[in-house]
C-alpha cells in the first residue's frame, strides 16, 4: 500500500537499483529481482536464503551479509552472466549443496 501511495499517478515502475531501493519495503533483493523480470540491465545478483547459506559453504566468501555475498558473487561472475546466476544459481547451489541438518538426540 505504501508503495503505491509513493508511486501515486505516475505510470511507470522505476527499474533501476537506486531508485526501487528508495520505495519503501524494496531492498536489493526484490529491486533485482524487479530489473531482471522487467528485462532491465542487471544491476546486480540476487541473493535469496540458499545463496545466503550457499555460498560461505562453498568457499567463495565469509561473509554472511547478503549484500556482502553479493559483491564477493559480483566480483567473481562476469556482468553478463548476472542474470543468468540469478536465475541458476539458487536452484542449483540450494539442491546440490544445502541439506536440511539433522538434529541428534541424546536417548
Amino acid at each position: 500500500m505504501r508503495i503505491a501511495q509513493v508511486l501515486n499517478d505516475k505510470k511507470k515502475i522505476p527499474i533501476t537499483l537506486d531508485k526501487l531501493t528508495e520505495l519503501p519495503g524494496i531492498g536489493r533483493k526484490s529491486a533485482n529481482v524487479i530489473i531482471r523480470e522487467a528485462g532491465g540491465e542487471p544491476e546486480g545478483i540476487i541473493v535469496d536464503l540458499h545463496v545466503l547459506r550457499v555460498v560461505p559453504r562453498l568457499g567463495i566468501t565469509a561473509e554472511d551479509k547478503p549484500d556482502k555475498i553479493e559483491k564477493a558473487l559480483m566480483e567473481l561472475i562476469p556482468k553478463k552472466y548476472w542474470n543468468a546466476a540469478a536465475c541458476r544459481f539458487p536452484i542449483l547451489a540450494g539442491n546440490c549443496a544445502c541439506r536440511q541438518s539433522r538434529t541428534v538426540q541424546n536417548v
